[in-house]
């Protein structure tokens, strides 16, 4: 028996995410991470830094300054994840010829500068009818 509804899609240790929300989840398992700023194929950036605000917005930016990562995935097309066969899983998030590799870190003196992590989607980011879907039984013919 098929579904009336389309299944999301089930990724496990390795996939591809192009939606705001699914981004968002994933990065959330990250508090510390070591960085490659990539464009064009040449390395510009790299470093380590802890992952302080993560949101979904269309007007601000992606910034990393001080090792402070203000992180905004509407500032990227698609984000490719992978697991290694030691458990350790890197994300690359890509928009126009750049590409923002992240591999999580567990390093607990990043943490211990006493910043607090704020895991953020601004409301208004995602219509209601991307969070809930109604079915109307009453066809209209």
């Amino acid at each position: 028996m098929q579904s009336p509804h389309p299944v999301p899609p089930l990724l496990v240790a390795n996939g591809t995410l192009t939606h705001q929300r699914d981004m968002v989840r994933a990065l959330e398992t990250i508090e510390t991470f070591a960085y490659r700023y990539v464009v064009d194929g040449d390395t510009i950036a790299e470093g380590k830094a802890s992952l302080v605000r993560i949101m979904a917005d269309d007007e601000s930016a992606s910034v990393l300054v001080n090792g402070c990562m203000f992180l905004n995935v509407a500032s990227f097309q698609y984000l490719n994840f992978q697991t290694d066969e030691t458990g350790q899983t890197r994300f690359e998030l890509f928009v126009n010829g750049a590409m923002l590799e992240m591999t999580p870190l567990d390093e607990p003196e990043m943490r211990a500068t006493g910043r607090r992590v704020i895991r953020l989607m601004e409301e208004g980011v995602f219509d209601t009818g991307s969070i809930v879907s109604i079915d109307d039984e009453d066809d209209e013919d």
